[in-house]
């Protein structure tokens, strides 16, 4: 029969390695369960769902588009906050795929289009001005893979945060052009008082007004967290599983008492 202490554990001296690693996966298996399950728990119990249908299936017809085609996407819901602020008259839609250039050229205007993607009067103002006046910061080539400047310093994501044709505006618009296809466009730069940088694009093919994200920035959307971030949760977890290991054993294997010291009498 194998030993066993009052709480049901082998003693401290048999626990191999092995199965100390079995302590640390379980461990760290709970704490990302809890990581995935909180926020749909918290959503649920809010009485909103965690990832609205619509939206991810929209964003999966998006990406399922054969390279060179256009998805037109879904118009936002009355209900969503974007669609409340608007006071410009372009629809406003999420979920798009970018396909064939200059198949449906933007109608409206560059404050227009970037007041609807939500942009700050003042950047809005900035903008506008620098694409009347032709104002350029330089140019970017286009192509599904990714848009760089032609210098090739600066790199922004194809997944567009919103993009402007007809007479609408897109939000989460994906390059899909067929591969190998590039295409060019004007780059517009603005920094506010805040040292926060608004990156436009307008191609010259169509006129697509484009606010950019460029890549390493946090686009606004829902997002999980990066391998390398789940790397750093990961450590900090086996770090904590390893240090309760250290305290539980401290507490199971007895305390050895020190010596008493030798009374030497006098009498």
């Amino acid at each position: 029969m194998g030993l066993l202490t009052h709480d049901g554990l082998p003693p401290p001296d048999l626990m191999t390695w092995p199965s100390r690693l079995l302590w640390l996966g379980a461990g760290a298996s709970c704490a990302l369960a809890a990581l995935v399950l909180v926020p749909p728990l918290r959503s649920w119990l809010a009485g909103t769902p965690a990832n609205p249908p619509a939206r991810a299936g929209v964003e999966t017809a998006s990406r399922a588009a054969a390279p060179g085609v256009d998805f037109a996407g879904d118009l936002l819901p009355a209900s969503d906050v974007r669609a409340q602020a608007n006071t410009t008259p372009l629809n406003l839609k999420r979920g798009c795929a970018w396909g064939v250039p200059g198949g449906s050229p933007y109608r409206g205007t560059v404050r227009q289009a970037l007041s609807a993607a939500g942009l700050p009067g003042d950047a809005v103002q900035a903008l506008g001005e620098m694409a009347e006046r032709g104002w350029t910061r330089g140019q970017v080539e286009i192509s599904r893979s990714g848009i760089r400047t032609l210098d090739g310093r600066r790199h922004f994501d194809p997944d567009i945060a919103a993009m402007g044709f007809g007479n609408t505006l897109c939000f989460g618009t994906r390059v899909n052009f067929k591969p190998g296809h590039l295409e060019y466009a004007a780059l517009y730069e603005h920094t506010d008082s805040r040292q926060r940088t608004y990156a436009v694009m307008v191609p010259y093919v169509c006129g697509n007004v484009s606010v950019l994200g460029q890549r390493g920035e946090r686009l606004p959307r829902e997002e999980v967290p990066e391998p390398a971030s789940w790397t750093l949760v990961l450590t900090g977890l086996g770090l904590a599983a390893s240090h309760c290991w250290h305290q539980r054993r401290s507490i199971v294997r007895p305390q050895r008492s020190a010596a008493p010291e030798p009374q030497i009498s006098l009498d």
